[in-house]
């Protein structure tokens, strides 16, 4: 302790010093740095835990804008089949209706067909009685006249019968 007589210094006031600062020290230490540390080792936990849930919200966002994106095309492909089976069906319905015009137009056409043969038909037999009948008055007054009455009559009655039969033979 002479070390310190010498530089001037009281050994109890430097015990009295040393101890004020260990009371101090162990004050700070109790009353300030424990809490502080406390303190900043809570808000490090907090912030560690604020990171852990911010990293976790991005995966999910991440996770549901990957799912998102996955229906999104999900539904551009239903919509697209969709369209494409409208664009089907419309493209049968279409064929149907040409084919079912055209069936239409083909059996107007055969009825068409059918009723101008039948009046072809009519015509011509109409045609033909009428020559007929024609054919027999003329002959008959050719007959007239060259003939005698007697040979008149005979020959009258066996041309009408011939071109009547003639008529006859040519309707059938």
């Amino acid at each position: 302790m002479e070390i310190f007589e010498q530089l001037g210094i009281d050994g109890r006031v430097l015990a009295v010093n040393a101890a004020a600062f260990l009371l101090v020290l162990y004050l700070l230490n109790r009353l300030f740095f424990k809490p502080f540390a406390g303190f900043l080792l809570e808000r490090s936990e907090r912030i560690r835990q604020q990171m852990t849930e911010a990293e976790q919200a991005r995966e999910e966002a991440r996770q549901e804008r990957e799912r998102m994106a996955a229906e999104q095309e999900r539904q551009r492909a239903e919509f697209k089949r969709q369209a494409e089976e409208q664009r089907r069906l419309a493209q049968e319905e279409a064929r149907r209706i040409v084919e079912q015009a055209h069936r239409a137009a083909q059996e107007r056409r055969r009825h068409a067909e059918e009723k101008i043969a039948r009046q072809e038909a009519a015509l011509r037999q109409a045609l033909r009685a009428e020559t007929a009948a024609l054919a027999t008055g003329i002959a008959r007054k050719a007959l007239e006249e060259t003939l005698g009455p007697e040979d008149r009559a005979k020959s009258v009655e066996n041309a009408v019968r011939q071109v009547e039969q003639l008529a006859e033979q040519s309707s059938f």
